[in-house]
């Protein structure tokens, strides 16, 4: 994650005109954030959540229409842009002002997206082989499965008795 959040700064210190970089999910939750200003954390998830809403509502657009594979969301406002770019499972936002050169901010988060869904894949790709071996090592054998199924059947027996028995006050 650390090479997650290098990138992120990098953006910033590289990337004249962005005042704030957030990664965030596809279910909306931030992973992280990076600001030139102090802002509150609410509207730092609230950001969060909306560029990953908005992403995926345009790219499900795009779908409806023909259009194939979203690349960037870019939305002008007077004061400023905010872009959006998929990281396979996340997104990644850039917020800027108006000064920002349009076509260097789409250069850096087409690149920058592309480089953190690697590292994120690789993040995958770990959690799912340790994963693998929890699972592997959690195998119980069928003779143990089976001494224990008598006492599992008497519990049950136990608590239907008792719940029978609440039933009569």
């Amino acid at each position: 994650m650390i090479e997650i959040q290098n990138i992120c700064h990098n953006i910033m210190v590289q990337t004249p005109g962005v005042s704030r970089v957030i990664l965030a999910d596809k279910t909306g939750l931030t992973l992280i954030h990076i600001s030139r200003f102090d802002f509150d954390l609410r509207d730092v998830e609230s950001m969060g959540a909306i560029s990953s809403a908005v992403y995926l509502a345009s790219e499900q657009q795009g779908y409806n229409v023909g259009l194939e594979i979203m690349n960037t969301l870019v939305a002008e406002f007077k004061e400023g842009k905010i872009l959006v770019a998929s990281c396979g499972n996340a997104v990644l936002c850039l917020i800027t002002d108006n000064d920002v050169a349009l076509g260097m901010a789409r250069m850096t988060i087409n690149s920058a997206s592309t480089q953190i869904e690697g590292f994120l894949d690789e993040l995958i790709a770990e959690d799912i082989e340790e994963d693998h071996f929890v699972q592997q090592d959690a195998i119980v054998p069928m003779e143990a499965v089976s001494e224990e199924l008598p006492q599992e059947d008497e519990f049950l027996a136990d608590l239907q008795s008792a719940l029978r028995e609440l039933e009569n006050f």
